[in-house]
């Protein structure tokens, strides 16, 4: 058993995992019918994907599969707080998707050359699908960018709130030094990080979205990337709870947010209600 791969891939599968079970709360609920059934899809995706990857653990550990992803503790999992967030309204729903697909498609680019053949393997099935997800978030933040003024503004915002956190799914974890000198984790997270914001920057440059610090009267201050990709304001993320540069960070060691609590209730209730249930 590797004690530097298993830290890696178990956060790989949480953050698929919780983000799933969040885009799966759109079903029935979405702004008009394709839009439920192509998040519908897309969770359904990011969950399979979990499920592969904790096969994977499994096979290091000899856990159960079903027993890490829903048997575990609040402060076993490795998520990233992005991915706990509530949906919120659909232009932070637009704005976490679209951050998190480039994030997870530059870690998937570098792991799909990680030393450990199974993983490089499976990756490159993930990526696969992956692939179409980012397409989805790419149409719809051009959409409203190009659109009206009042969702265009809202987009904003949204893109504000969620880049606050989006750099904890480049959070060091545990053993990673071990694993990048083993060659597991190709990359480092601190370069994977620099390299999202350099390339999402350009994306948002393209699209024509802010990309310094703004305010606004009646707001706090807020911020989205800078050209250097430096955050330095704080704003409120969507449960209200105030943010700071670093925030977001914490998940890679069990620390979550409070809105973890509701969804670790929810998730995890049949399993436990059930002990041995297949999900």
């Amino acid at each position: 058993m590797s004690d530097s791969l298993v830290p890696l891939v178990l956060s790989l599968a949480d953050d698929e995992l919780v983000l799933g079970h969040r885009h799966s709360e759109w079903t029935g609920y979405a702004p008009h019918i394709e839009e439920d059934v192509a998040f519908s899809s897309i969770a359904q995706d990011e969950i399979g994907h979990a499920t592969a990857l904790y096969q994977l653990v499994g096979e290091l550990t000899g856990d159960d599969p079903d027993h890490l992803a829903l048997g575990r503790e609040p402060d076993d999992y490795r998520n990233a707080t992005i991915c706990e967030r509530p949906n919120g309204d659909w232009a932070f729903t637009l704005a976490r998707h679209w951050l998190y697909d480039h994030a997870d498609s530059v870690r998937l680019e570098s792991l799909e050359g990680s030393s450990n053949q199974e993983l490089a393997a499976l990756v490159h099935k993930i990526r696969r699908e992956e692939r179409y997800h980012l397409i989805h978030a790419e149409a719809w933040v051009k959409r409203v960018a190009h659109g009206p003024v009042e969702g265009r503004t809202k987009l904003i915002d949204a893109m504000a709130a969620a880049w606050a956190e989006i750099g904890g799914i480049f959070e060091e974890i545990d053993g990673e030094e071990k694993a990048v000198y083993q060659g597991e984790l190709p990359t480092p997270t601190a370069e994977l990080h620099r390299t999202f914001q350099e390339r999402t920057i350009a994306a948002l440059d393209e699209l024509g979205l802010p990309t310094e610090i703004h305010s606004r009267a009646d707001e706090q201050a807020e911020f989205v990337a800078s050209s250097s990709g430096d955050l330095i304001a704080g704003r409120e993320s969507p449960n209200g709870e105030q943010t700071d540069p670093l925030s977001g960070r914490g998940g890679r060691r069990g620390k979550h947010s409070g809105d973890f609590d509701q969804l670790w209730e929810t998730m995890t209730g049949q399993y436990r209600a059930h002990p041995g249930a297949r999900w």
